[in-house]
């Protein structure tokens, strides 16, 4: 019966955002539907929201979030993209490279407009050859994405940290070979795409090396910085933001009224509720019980446990298509058929 219900559940939370209704209200429907059908009290959901959003962790999270818009709004007012990306057309002789870099750069910030940002350069960069739209957008969003699996400024990472209980420099060292196990996966899945040079190409002027040598210097450095700070020196993501933060406000000598503006536009009520709604799912989740029920009904069942770790997450993307959903519902079924200090072994 256990299992019936959170099936339900997670088929309602399914259709909510295959029909795009905004997820945060999609998280916060699926909890109050499983509160329902498990007889929480609302003064029970109600305490676990309160200890939810109070948590440290979440708030963590959540002023992590704030101060990644934060550095995207510096990155994009001061330039430093354009740049970077230009200094990439410089160094790349072969246009081919440059689909391939361009959406891995633009990913590395992951904002909401990506996709209309980096689709444009590819297409640009694609301009000089003989290649379909749709070969061109598929590598676009695929390299776009190459960073997903461990870079702290993904919000899903940080929710994923949270949701297990480990420190965030070693949940990212875990996930970390999966970046460039993908890159190669990708070089292997598109090599019999078939790209000719254009013989009506337009040769461009390109930086100089010293130029584009700084240009890229000066694009990747707070990136690499903040990744540095919490895997190697394991600050908290916090304070790792505030000081890349910092220092590029001071370096570049942006106004303080400027500042302000930037600080003002930052705030993304719809991104916090999001995020929030999500924790406050998994928490939901966790705190009833019900996963343990079913899931020991469905071993009883005789489903291995090892085809439950991997299946569910999997259809959870395949039917979502989105990251959050996979981390809030499906962390918690690991954790559960994990043994005790089991969880991850580095």
């Amino acid at each position: 019966m256990e299992a019936l219900k959170n099936i339900f559940v997670l088929v309602v939370l399914l259709l909510l955002v295959k029909k795009r209704l905004h997820l945060g209200h999609a998280f916060l429907l699926a909890s109050g539907l499983f509160g329902l059908l498990h007889q929480i009290s609302i003064t029970e959901m109600a305490q676990i929201a309160y200890s939810s959003f109070l948590t440290p962790s979440t708030l963590i999270v959540l002023g992590s979030l704030f101060l990644i818009s934060i550095l995207e709004k510096i990155i994009s007012t001061t330039g430093i993209q354009s740049r970077l990306v230009n200094s990439i057309k410089s160094f790349t002789g072969d246009p081919r490279a440059a689909m391939i870099i361009l959406p891995g750069l633009i990913g590395l910030l992951p904002s909401p407009g990506g996709a209309r940002f980096s689709a444009p350069l590819v297409k640009e960069a694609a301009r000089d050859l003989q290649i379909l739209p749709e070969q061109s957008a598929v590598i676009n969003y695929y390299f776009r994405h190459i960073w997903e699996f461990f870079l702290p400024l993904y919000p899903a990472n940080l929710i994923a940290a949270q949701i297990i209980g480990i420190p965030l420099s070693q949940f990212l060292l875990m996930m970390l070979p999966f970046m460039p196990a993908t890159v190669l996966i990708g070089l292997l899945l598109f090599r019999h795409v078939l790209i000719k040079p254009n013989p009506d190409a337009k040769n461009e002027q390109k930086e100089t090396t010293r130029e584009a040598w700084g240009h890229l210097g000066e694009g990747l450095l707070p990136v690499i910085g903040i990744i540095v700070m919490v895997i190697v020196f394991k600050l908290n993501i916090l304070l790792s933001l505030v000081i890349t933060i910092t220092s590029m406000l001071l370096y570049y000598r942006i106004p303080w009224r400027q500042a302000l503006t930037m600080l003002k536009e930052s705030l993304a009520p719809g991104l916090f509720y999001m995020t929030f709604a999500s924790i406050y799912l998994s928490d939901v989740l966790q705190q009833s019980g019900s996963i343990k029920e079913m899931l020991a009904a469905l071993m009883a069942g005789g489903l291995d446990p090892l085809l439950i770790t991997i299946l569910f997450p999997l259809l959870i993307g395949l039917f979502s298509g989105i990251t959050l959903p996979g981390i809030t519902i499906a962390i918690p079924i690991i954790l559960t058929l994990a043994p005790p200090d089991a969880v991850l072994m580095y």
